[in-house]
């Protein structure tokens, strides 16, 4: 059990020492690859694309056809990366 214990400890400090200096910085910048995560405009968007999920969930559970869940979900998927999108 401790073995195990130090071994996660171990493995926790590796990742948080590993990891780069820009990935730990949660502000918000529009201009920023990561930091676009935390901006107001983007967590809008992430609350659609996360009702959407929701609502083909509640579809997949009603209709248990596999032609159904396989055409919703890749459907799904298809919209949320179009939401999601950040090109100009």
């Amino acid at each position: 059990m401790l073995q195990a214990l130090t071994a996660l400890y171990r493995k926790l400090i590796l990742q948080n020492n590993l990891k780069p200096n820009w990935l730990s910085d949660c502000t918000p910048d529009k201009n920023h690859f990561h930091r676009r995560r935390f901006t107001a405009k983007y967590k809008s968007k992430q609350r659609i694309v996360r009702g959407i999920w929701l609502s083909f969930a509640v579809v997949a559970l009603c209709f248990q056809a596999l032609q159904i869940f396989l055409a919703l979900g890749l459907l799904t998927t298809f919209i949320s990366f179009c939401i999601l999108d950040e090109t100009e």
